[in-house]
């Protein structure tokens, strides 16, 4: 918080003063180096965690793209590195993969034997705990009884991933930092909801007899009525009669003023509409349908193509690079997947983008498993052809029907067989 002017009443000697929320200081370190020698985050960890549990788009979009970046594990020469991980190489990159996708940053560690000559351990050691320090890293691990353990590590032992970022400091920031200030605006509309829901322990109405003063009967009369005949859904909208004094009167006056819930929706669903670009996921993998998406398998196909181009294909090669100390260490060297690997050469599984099949190609096998009876697929096939004159419609534009009908040679084509 941070406080205006505070001008003073010459007659009352009373001091007024503002108090401004500073918003930007959420996310902000206020030094370069901590009081243990370490170098501090531009953006503190645990606000990053924050903001990953803000928004179910942003969380379920760091998911999305490390699983898809490196939860098909690896291929090619993968088995020495397979060896070294306790849980296996698909489990540890992902997780690394996550790190990266929350926090911009991620940390390995490389545990070697006392002889410092052989690789005999790889372990993700959360980026939430890790600092760097002069040369070499710091870890602050919290104990049961509230102590924090500090752990130091050398540069050799630790491999600092990280993303791309312009600024160049010993932190790297998130690739979605673009989105960070409606991620923060959605952050505090949540939290400004809750803390209504909490706080808000004052009544609703107040009561005021003027000139008069109530008797017992009359308010415990009050407050009988609003306890029994107010409260709940079937009781709202009654109204109370009440007989005002000749010399006073009574006004119910409202304490708390009216909460627009529609205001805070708006700011949660600008911030839903700038993840997926601030991202790179395609808005469909994060469940948020907009309006005029044509909703074919063509889109989807294409939609895909594009994320793993852009989006996970440079992550699983940046990844590999910075990798290359120990690639080389243990005898291998990154690989292209979309060529064959030479005996050497290790690379993470790309996206299969294989198009999903036509429903229609199904046909003959469920007829001949005996899950669909011919006459179930002749009554069928009409419909599929639609769907799929539909789809293609969608993917390249109007067909001509003068055109050969290439889905109904195939449907034909499937009629006959079953």
């Amino acid at each position: 918080m941070s406080r205006a002017d505070t001008p003073e009443n010459a007659e009352t000697g009373l001091t007024v003063s503002v108090q401004k929320s500073d918003l930007a200081g959420l996310l902000s370190a206020r030094a370069e180096v901590g009081l243990d020698g370490e170098y501090l985050w531009p953006i503190e960890p645990r606000n990053l965690a924050a903001l990953y549990r803000s928004s179910a788009e942003h969380g379920r979009a760091i998911h999305v793209k490390a699983e898809s970046a490196f939860g098909g594990g690896l291929i090619g020469a993968a088995d020495k590195i397979e060896d070294l991980c306790e849980t296996g190489a698909t489990e540890l990159f992902t997780l690394l993969g996550l790190d990266l996708e929350t926090y911009g940053n991620a940390f390995l560690q490389v545990i070697r034997s006392n002889d410092d000559k052989r690789v005999l351990r790889l372990r993700r050691l959360p980026t939430i705990t890790m600092s760097r320090f002069r040369n070499g890293y710091l870890q602050r691990v919290t104990k049961p009884n509230g102590d924090t353990r500090k752990i130091t590590f050398t540069a050799r032992e630790i491999i600092h991933l990280r993303e791309l970022c312009p600024e160049g400091r010993h932190y790297a920031l998130p690739s979605w930092i673009g989105a960070e200030g409606m991620l923060e605006l959605a952050l505090n509309a949540t939290r400004y909801n809750a803390s209504f829901f909490k706080n808000n322990a004052i009544p609703e109405y107040a009561v005021v007899f003027k000139g008069v003063t109530p008797t017992a009967d009359q308010k415990r009369d009050i407050q009988e009525f609003f306890r029994n005949e107010v409260q709940g859904v079937d009781n709202s909208h009654r109204t109370l009669v009440m007989g005002a004094p000749e010399d006073g009167s009574i006004e119910f006056e409202k304490l708390t003023a009216d909460v627009k819930d529609g205001d805070f929706l708006k700011l949660i669903d600008a911030a839903r509409d700038r993840v997926p670009v601030a991202h790179g996921v395609p808005p469909r993998m994060l469940g948020i349908m907009s309006a005029g998406q044509l909703g074919g398998g063509g889109e989807v196909s294409g939609q895909l193509f594009t994320f793993e181009h852009l989006t996970l294909k440079p992550k699983r090669r940046r990844m590999l690079d910075q990798l290359r100390p120990l690639l080389r260490e243990l005898g291998l060297k990154p690989g292209d997947p979309e060529r064959p690997l030479a005996p050497n050469e290790v690379a993470f599984r790309p996206l299969d983008l294989t198009p999903p099949k036509d429903d229609a190609e199904d046909l003959p096998g469920l007829v001949g498993a005996g899950i669909l009876t011919h006459e179930e697929a002749r009554a069928l096939l009409p419909q599929l052809a639609r769907a799929a004159q539909s789809d293609a419609e969608g993917r390249h534009g109007p067909i001509s029907r003068s055109a050969p009908d290439d889905t109904a040679t195939l449907l034909a084509a499937l009629l006959a067989r079953t």
